[in-house]
Parts: structure tokens; C-alpha cells; sequence
């Protein structure tokens, strides 16, 4: 097939970014679950032993979610379906409660979004291009923005890193979850011809560094992808369990 000129391929990534950037009702009740969960980590009461599910495999069994150090698989605010995947990522303690779970060094809220089809192709750096243009255009900042409006988000700033494109914005509309930043970083890369966000959102009480939001997303981009490349062609071979855990409507690998 022959490369796509750039302007094909900024209006086929619209409709892609459109259909798993723009916030649901998901996504919002999945951030103050997850938010709930972190808060139980410093209540009183008793802990169990548990290391949490580290990895989960989405998109039919094409694409992996590996979580960096300290964090886990919030399964029960995670999906994935026709509509697409969506994983939640949070502190491995505050998940399990177990004393043997592992804690992140840095404290965040992670968001993991798989679009239903497979994306538009094309190389790194046209999506670069593609991208940095898309969010700041009002179309990208209204798929930001949790109201769906522009004027609700403005664009801090935009960076590459390798495969990986990183955006920083801050959203000041409504529906932010209580306890969170209304800034967050975004990462945008491609694992076996899906499209994959992933967003770290900080603690007001504890706000995460711009620095350490990057590597968080740069480090959960290379064990995603790393590990999709490793995994079964899923139309060639049946699915066997190896350690990975299913989210509802989805299955292990």
C-alpha cells in the first residue's frame, strides 16, 4: 500500500483521536474510582498480601497494557469492547492493599485508551506533524476537553520522543475529579496498528513534575509496545494464559 500523504492521514487520525480522546461518563467515573482507591491507602484497617495485575491484554488480544513499576490494573474501571479498550493504572498498594504490593515513586492517576480499529499508518514523524497541528486546532482542543468545549482547554506545550508524541494541556471546565490536577500529559503511539493514549493525571495534595509525567508515559508506551510485539498473531494461534489479566469484555493473553 502506498504511504499516505499527510493530509489523508490527518483526516482519518481526526476521527481515530475523536472517537477515544473525547471524555465519557467511563472515563469520569473510572478516574474517581481510581482516585477512591489511592485515598484507601491511607485509611487505617487491615492489609492483605497481593501483588495486583501488572498487565492486560485489550483490542482481541492485539495490543498489551504493561503499567510501569508501582502501578496496577484497576479491572473493575477498566473495559474493552467494539467502542474500544480503556484501562485504568493506579498505585499497586492502594489497589490491593496488600503489604508486599509495590508503590510508584511518583503518585498519578494513569488512563489508557486503544481505538476500536486499526489506525492510519504512516510514519513517527508525520504523526508528529499530524498531531501537533490536531490539538492545536479548537477540533483537538474540544477532544481534550471533558465539556467537549475548546475554550475549556488551553495547550501547554507539545514534545516527540521517539515514536512517542507527548502533549501537556490543562483543562479548567467542569466534571474534573476531587483530589486531581486540572493538568495532565498525554502520550500518543502506535502498537500493532492501533492507536493508543495514554494520560497521567496528578494528585492536587500531590502534584507529579512534568518531568516525571513524561517518563511515566515513556515508560509505559515502551513496555506496551515491547510486549505487543511479542504477542501471538491472535488469528493464527488460540489465546493462552500467561500471566496477563482480562478486562471485562476483554481476554487474556
Amino acid at each position: 500500500m502506498p504511504e499516505q500523504t499527510p493530509e489523508i492521514f490527518r483526516e482519518i487520525f481526526r476521527e481515530i483521536l475523536r472517537e477515544i480522546l473525547r471524555p465519557r461518563r467511563t472515563v469520569a467515573r473510572a478516574l474517581r474510582r481510581g482516585l477512591c482507591a489511592a485515598v484507601l491507602l491511607a485509611l487505617p484497617g487491615c492489609v492483605t498480601e497481593g501483588g495486583g495485575v501488572h498487565r492486560t491484554i485489550v483490542a482481541d488480544g492485539r495490543v498489551a497494557i504493561v503499567a510501569p513499576y508501582g502501578f496496577c490494573v484497576d479491572e473493575s474501571a477498566s473495559r474493552d469492547d467494539e467502542d474500544g479498550a480503556f484501562v485504568l493504572l493506579a498505585s499497586c498498594a492502594a489497589l490491593t492493599r496488600g503489604a508486599e504490593a509495590a508503590v510508584p515513586a511518583e503518585d498519578a492517576i494513569l488512563t489508557v485508551s486503544v481505538a476500536p480499529s486499526p489506525g492510519p499508518g504512516g510514519s513517527p514523524e508525520d504523526r508528529a506533524l499530524v498531531l501537533r497541528r490536531y490539538f492545536a486546532s479548537e477540533l483537538g482542543r474540544a477532544a481534550l476537553a471533558r465539556s467537549g468545549d475548546p475554550a475549556d482547554v488551553e495547550l501547554l506545550g507539545t514534545d516527540t520522543r521517539g515514536a512517542v508524541f507527548l502533549v501537556h494541556s490543562v483543562d479548567r471546565g467542569p466534571g474534573l475529579a476531587e483530589g486531581l490536577r486540572p493538568d495532565s500529559w498525554r502520550a500518543v503511539f502506535e502498537a500493532n496498528g492501533r492507536i493508543v493514549t495514554a494520560a497521567a493525571t496528578g494528585f492536587a495534595s500531590r502534584p507529579i513534575g512534568d518531568q516525571a509525567a513524561r517518563a511515566l508515559l515513556q515508560d509505559l508506551a515502551g513496555r506496551s509496545r515491547a510486549a505487543t510485539a511479542s504477542l501471538p498473531d491472535p488469528t493464527m494461534a488460540p489465546s493462552a494464559a500467561s500471566g496477563a489479566a482480562p478486562v471485562p469484555g476483554g481476554r487474556s493473553d
